[in-house]
This record gives structure tokens, C-alpha cells and sequence, in this order.
């Protein structure tokens, strides 16, 4: 594989030092380590090489294997989610949390200022929480398999959409690529999608987000046509911390 190629792989993480399972993509690994959870969706994930949507280390591995190749390899914390920062824990007062009639706990995942944190401890007045990501600092453990490759451009604009959990029906007319919607899509995974495909799929310039007309909309706009066509005697009236 090599940059630019998009790919669709399947893998099992585990933390190194403790062996425990941070995530994974098949649901017989999941039955087999205890955690599978009938609510998620399993399946190999989407990767495009070089697009930063995986860790360096294992984006690097990936660089070196090819499709139906499965690898195992740790991965350093440098290369992984990066070292423990200290500067990233902080003390706040403990009123942030009572007036927001939250009861803090060691363990307990909060948002605080729109960032998500681990609380560490809870003293007098002052609770210390963490901002480091919660496999800072470790090293990673991973199993991987390159379980096919998308070189179809519709395909890989399927397959982007569904990653961002878009749905809808997709078209390529020469340089456009357009994902007709039933309901409008954030304007931030709107501009993802958009700037992933310009930059990852060559011959995509332009994406469009159409939204699809419902039948309802579309008999109600009808109806109200031909009522303002009556003679008017004859129509009726009408939390963050």
C-alpha cells in the first residue's frame, strides 16, 4: 500500500503493558474478549493512507502491507497518542461542578469548557482533572488485516459518507460528486467530506449535499396550490460546565 490508497481494514488494540482491549472492528473478537455489545456496529473501518485517520504507527505499518495481509506490532507512545502531558491536568474549584448539580467522582468523565477529562481526585473545595488522552503515554498492542481495497470513486464516496454516518444515494457526474440526503448534514462533517474527497479522490472538485423532497412535502405543496386557487368565500380558515 502507499499514500493516497484507500483501504478498509480490521484490527484488534490492546494496551501492552495490561493487555486490555481499547477497540476493535469484529464481532467474534468482541464475544471472544468479553465486550461484544449487540448496539455496535462491527466491520472493517476505512482508512486512507497518509489522511492522519489512524495513528502514525500503525498508518506506517499499513504503508508496508498489502490487501488480505494480516500483521501484528506494537506501536510506541511516540507514534501512538503521544507522551503524558502534565500540563494538560488542572485543578478546578469544586462550585463549577455544584452549580451545574453535578456530583464529581474519582474515574468520572466530564466536559469541561467543551473538552473532555477524567476526574482524578476530589478533595475540599478543588477537584483535579486530567485532559490527557486516556492511552497517553502507552504503548499499544495491535492486529491488523487490509481486508480489501476501494479504487472506484463512487465507491470511495460511499464509503467516506458511511464513515462520517452519512446516508444517502451517490452520484459522480464528471467532476462532482453528489450524496443526495434525506435531512441536511452538519456543516462540519459537510466540510470533512468535502475536503477529504477534493484532496483524496482525483477527478473530485465539487461535492453537493442535496436533500431529498418527501412525499408528504410534496402533496402538501400541492394541496396548497390548488387552495389558493378557490375563491377566497370558499376557502377555509385557517448542559456544559
Amino acid at each position: 500500500m502507499k499514500k493516497g490508497d484507500w483501504v478498509r481494514i480490521n484490527f484488534l488494540g490492546k494496551i501492552k503493558s495490561t493487555g486490555e482491549v481499547f477497540d476493535l472492528t469484529r464481532e467474534e473478537d468482541a464475544k471472544e474478549n468479553g465486550i461484544f455489545d449487540e448496539k455496535k456496529k462491527y466491520g472493517p473501518v476505512l482508512i486512507i493512507i497518509g489522511g492522519g485517520m489512524i495513528i502514525p504507527g500503525v498508518e506506517k505499518e499499513l504503508m508496508g502491507m498489502e490487501v488480505g495481509e494480516n500483521r501484528s506490532f506494537d506501536v510506541k507512545p511516540q507514534e501512538a497518542l503521544g507522551p503524558r502531558r502534565v500540563e494538560l491536568i488542572r485543578v478546578i474549584p469544586a462550585a463549577k461542578f455544584v452549580q451545574k448539580n453535578i456530583n464529581p467522582f474519582p474515574g468520572m468523565w466530564v466536559n469541561v469548557d467543551g473538552r473532555s477529562c477524567k476526574i482524578q481526585s476530589v478533595s475540599a473545595g478543588r477537584i483535579r482533572v486530567d485532559f490527557n488522552h486516556p492511552l497517553a503515554g502507552k504503548e499499544l498492542s495491535y492486529s491488523i488485516e487490509i481486508a480489501d481495497e476501494i479504487t472506484d470513486a463512487k465507491k470511495r464516496v460511499e464509503s467516506l459518507a458511511d464513515y462520517y454516518g452519512v446516508n444517502g444515494h451517490v452520484a459522480i457526474t464528471e467532476k462532482k460528486a453528489t450524496i443526495t440526503v434525506d435531512k441536511e448534514v452538519n456543516p462540519i462533517i459537510r466540510k470533512l467530506i468535502e475536503e477529504t474527497l477534493k484532496k483524496w479522490c482525483p477527478g473530485i472538485e465539487a461535492v453537493e449535499f442535496p436533500v431529498k423532497a418527501h412525499k408528504k412535502e410534496e402533496d402538501g405543496a400541492e394541496g396548497k396550490k390548488h387552495e389558493s386557487a378557490e375563491p377566497a368565500e370558499k376557502r377555509p380558515a385557517k448542559k456544559k460546565i
